[in-house]
């Protein structure tokens, strides 16, 4: 730690650090209800909502937009208020989808629940950017999002289990073959399906329980008008003024990065989501096996985390950011390949590396992309700007969603024709990204060099 560093921490505001503390509870909360949500819930989705499933992405449009409502809200309502709505949309609806086999309530419920999931993930750049001295914020960005990911990484690798083990005690049979019955649910029916269904259920409700301690968390946030808003500034009211409102939220550096963005959700949506059904059902891997390999590419984002720091320091913002991404292409190449890896141990083990190297190299420059994010605008228009990012998820989603569910996943060749896209997708977004950026802003989150490059 250098001597800047360890200044910037004495010095640093005693409510500010308290409310990153308690968020960092917060997040680390949020992150076991993800190890679940992101894993066991969509097997379960699978079985009780498969029109959700094909048609995933157009779902996660509507949480991008719903999420981009919400958030403006912050610059009105502040943190805390923010805070203390979401752990109770996330509990009930989530809660709501165990209870009812009605698809539409269920599409419902998944579309609140996860908007409120969701939005956890963009409060704290807006947090971080106040709250944190930015001698550590980069550092600090990477602890948010590693105490994030040990909670998501236990909870993957406990959730699969947990359905097998409930499974297996309602079923009365043994783990192991209640394990490879979960590698083939589409030939489970009668007591069998219900009860695995069941065992789903039991899991999901476990996890919006647990959801109600970021409830309390929240309620010992104090925040003020200044930490989320110019005080005392005036809403833009002539032409003018919103003229230059506008300027300062849509320019070409903007427009450039949400481009960059959105070629990454494009490539990244047709693949992510559905990991654990590909690894499942195309694949043929045990239900339990395919947590553990959830939660070993979880833990690849983890490690890659750590990286962040050293990578901005080293490589600068933009080049380390395209790297990460343009390396991810030869994996994502090798994972469309996936049946040719042959059966058992040896396919578990391959498939595991790969998908744990793609992980670690596609997060290991994330800390660095949120804050790029948050610092190319200033702090009155961060909200609104992170609101517009989402629309475009929410237009990528819906581009998505549309292929997915009338095309690409009409067959299970699909699940695998999904790598060669995205590796497409990943190459030519890299480069646009050094070349579009890397020459004024590589070097954006280091003033000295930045200030030396202007020269």
């Amino acid at each position: 730690m250098t001597a800047q560093e360890k200044a910037a921490i004495k010095n640093w505001n005693p409510r500010y650090r308290r409310n990153v503390y308690l968020y960092l509870w917060i997040y680390g909360i949020l992150g076991a209800v993800t190890g679940i949500t992101n894993d066991a819930a969509l097997s379960y989705f699978d079985i009780v909502a498969p029109g959700l499933i094909s048609g995933l992405n157009i779902f996660t449009a509507i949480t991008a937009l719903l999420m981009s409502l919400m958030i403006v809200w912050v610059h009105e309502l502040g943190y805390r208020k923010i805070l203390l709505i979401l752990p109770p949309l996330t509990s009930i609806f989530l809660a709501l989808t165990t209870i009812t086999t009605n698809q539409i309530v269920i599409m419902f419920a998944y579309i609140i629940s996860w908007t409120a999931i969701g939005v956890y993930d963009l409060m704290y750049p807006l947090m971080w950017t106040s709250y944190v001295p930015k001698e550590i914020r980069t550092k600090m960005f990477t602890v948010v999002m590693v105490v994030n990911l040990v909670a998501q990484t236990i909870l993957t690798f406990i959730g699969g289990k947990a359905v097998v083990y409930f499974f297996s005690k309602m079923q009365s049979i043994p783990y192991d073959t209640a394990s490879n019955l979960s590698a083939h649910t589409a030939q489970l029916s009668g007591s069998y399906l219900a009860n695995y269904t069941n065992a789903f259920r039991i899991v999901l409700i476990l996890t919006a329980l647990v959801n109600v301690v970021a409830f309390v968390l929240a309620i010992f946030i104090k925040d003020e008008p200044k930490d989320y808003r110019t005080v005392g500034m005036k809403k833009p009211q002539t032409p003018e003024e919103k003229k230059k409102a506008f300027e300062a939220l849509i320019n070409k550096k903007t427009i450039m990065w949400i481009l960059y963005i959105a070629g990454i959700q494009l490539g990244a949506r047709l693949v992510v989501p559905y990991i654990p059904i590909y690894l499942n059902d195309y694949l043929h891997i045990p239900r339990g096996i395919t947590s553990t390999i959830n939660t070993f590419q979880t833990a690849a984002m983890f490690i890659g985390y750590f990286f962040a720091p050293f990578l901005a320091k080293k490589l600068g913002a933009i080049v380390s950011i395209a790297a990460g991404t343009l390396t991810c292409a030869p994996l994502m190449f090798l994972m469309a390949n996936g049946r040719h890896f042959g059966t058992g141990i040896t396919l578990f083990v391959v498939v595991g590396v790969l998908l744990f190297l793609r992980s670690g190299l596609a997060n290991a420059t994330m800390p660095i992309q949120q804050e790029v994010q948050m610092i190319i605008v200033d702090k009155d228009m961060r909200p609104a700007f992170t609101a517009v990012v989402q629309i475009a998820y929410a237009v990528i989603g819906i581009i998505d969603g549309l292929f997915t569910a009338f095309y690409l996943l009409k067959t299970p060749a699909g699940y695998a024709n999904a790598y060669y896209i995205a590796t497409a997708l990943y190459v030519v977004v890299s480069i646009l990204l050094i070349v579009m950026f890397a020459k004024q802003y590589n070097w954006i989150l280091d003033e000295k060099k930045s200030k030396s490059n202007e020269k």
